[in-house]
């Protein structure tokens, strides 16, 4: 069994950034001594969310985490990652390559990439695709 818990990691992180500056959240630091609290938490050694190791952040990325976090309702929520806007496009390709590119893929989803490319060059010979 692993110890670390089936939640999303996007939510495994929301979760460590808070740790991290939820402390200067709830007890601020006196004017002038914030700097120095955020960079006595970029020297200390956290657990990494997904693998468990050691890992460190650097003092701007957490001032970064606290600023987000002080100015929102719901902090934790704040400090998750955001998926991106253009996740599942492909700006590199031609609407006709992608209509191919998609079909194929539906046709045949165990091929390895470079399948799915040489068979995507024979079908549309004289198109321009982008390198693999």
């Amino acid at each position: 069994m692993s110890s670390i818990p089936a939640t999303p990691k996007r939510d495994r992180w929301a979760h460590l950034r808070f740790a991290i500056v939820g402390p200067l959240l709830a007890a601020p630091p006196q004017p002038g001594q914030l700097y120095g609290a955020i960079r006595d938490l970029a020297a200390k050694t956290w657990r990494h969310p997904v693998s468990g190791t050691d890992v460190r952040f650097a003092t701007a990325t957490i001032e970064r985490w606290f600023y987000a976090a002080r100015n929102a309702s719901d902090p934790v929520s704040q400090l998750r990652d955001r998926r991106r806007g253009d996740r599942g496009t492909f700006h590199s390709l031609a609407p006709a390559v992608i209509a191919a590119l998609r079909a194929q893929y539906d046709a045949h989803p165990g091929w390895t990439v470079q399948l799915h490319f040489d068979n995507l060059k024979v079908a549309l010979q004289g198109t321009a695709l982008p390198s693999y």
